[in-house]
């Protein structure tokens, strides 16, 4: 109940008089409750009316309320049967009670068409903005979700690692059975292979020059056969209850070059550079620039245009952000993924995705189930 408390001190203390979520995330974080492929079932919303006085109610389609109160640490429910004119007028029933009220409404979620229908079928209320109070709850976790951040991480690495584990330079390993061991090596773990976002895949030399190889084919790899000399990256994205972990590892084939290990210390410095720059009060602008800083003492060829980390949780990538332009302050609670990407040797594209949870005496790398200041170099032999 750590979290429903947060939430409850979080409403109360804010301008709304109800807070109405309808996003998967959020309805996920909300609720306390990971239904499945929730984000795609488009013709089925559920929504968390959250009352500043009172006990909150889960808007869901009838034939999902046994389970998702049974999921969820909201008991009270109103269901609806049909699409979502039906869902319109559940939710505006659940709110009947506050017709003169301020609700604050996740609006980089509700669909517009929707939100034009409770306005209509709540005339006299108003209508504003509650992202940012949903941003500040869900980027602070409480030790419950740091918790199950740090056992997802963990897992998230083991995997990649036993994957990494079977593959010798004079085998033929494809990219494509990198991706599928990686999805075996989760589920053996425990891993909720589920849902849009979850994914493994395998890229090596050439192919790995591109974020996506062979898009749009979902990048999870193809038949194309690993070859001595080369830079693989291998990366998943899994869940457990709705708690996200997102690893990428690098492995040469053979022992690295020169020139690989420049790489990859590039990556180790700016890892470095970050958690040295974590300190209470800094912002994540500034965590940033010292990463920015670091590439280009190094002379690392950091790739411009992206962020260089970001927050996890309920989602695989959430606020704040490691990018110029996010003030966030550094404070006990972040969950944040270190994710620089540098231009290997060969135009390769490398990163190595580190999980870090902010404590009351710094930031803690966690997930590491080997220690990965120097990548994963694949065995002639067994």
């Amino acid at each position: 109940m750590e979290l429903y408390d947060k939430i409850v001190a979080a409403v109360k203390g804010s301008t709304f008089d109800v807070v109405l979520v309808t996003g998967a995330d959020n309805f996920t974080y909300m609720a306390g409750a990971a239904v499945p492929f929730l984000a795609l079932y488009h013709d089925s919303p559920v929504a968390v009316v959250w009352p500043k006085r009172g006990d909150p109610t889960i808007i869901a389609p009838e034939e999902w309320a046994e389970t998702i109160v049974t999921l969820s640490s909201v008991k009270k429910t109103a269901t609806y049967s049909g699409g979502v004119d039906t869902f319109a007028k559940a939710v505006a029933d659940a709110l009947k009670a506050k017709k003169e009220a301020r609700i604050g409404v996740d609006l980089l979620r509700i669909p517009e068409a929707t939100l034009q229908q409770l306005k209509k079928l709540l005339s006299g209320t108003t209508w504003a903005s509650c992202d940012g109070l949903i941003r500040e709850l869900r980027a602070v976790k409480t030790e419950e979700e740091l918790e199950a951040l740090e056992d997802v991480a963990y897992r998230v690495d083991h995997g990649i690692f036993g994957t990494q584990h079977h593959v010798l330079i004079t085998s033929t390993r494809s990219e494509m059975s990198l991706a599928e061991e990686t999805r075996v090596h989760c589920l053996e773990r425990g891993l909720d292979v589920i849902g849009g976002q979850s994914i493994s895949q395998g890229a090596s030399g050439p192919n790995a020059s591109k974020f996506w190889p062979r898009a749009p084919y979902y990048g999870i790899g193809h038949e194309k056969k690993l070859k001595e000399g080369e830079y693989v990256r291998i990366e998943a994205r899994y869940s457990i209850d709705g708690y996200w972990g997102t690893g990428s590892r690098l492995m040469t084939q053979g022992y690295p070059t020169a020139e690989q290990r420049e790489a990859y210390n590039g990556l180790v410095a700016m890892r470095e550079a970050a958690l040295a720059a974590m300190k209470p009060g800094a912002k994540c602008s500034d965590v940033y620039k010292a990463m920015k800083a670091t590439a280009k003492e190094r002379g690392a060829k950091l790739v411009e245009g992206l962020a260089l980390g970001h927050g996890i949780g309920v989602a695989d990538v959430e606020a704040p952000y490691l990018s110029a332009k996010d003030d966030t302050k550094i404070c006990p609670g972040l969950a944040l993924v270190i994710r620089p990407v540098v231009e290997g040797p060969k135009g390769e594209l490398l990163w190595s995705s580190d999980t870090v949870l902010v404590e009351e005496d710094g930031p803690r790398v966690v997930g590491w189930y080997k220690d990965w200041r120097a990548p994963y170099t694949a065995n002639y032999t067994l």
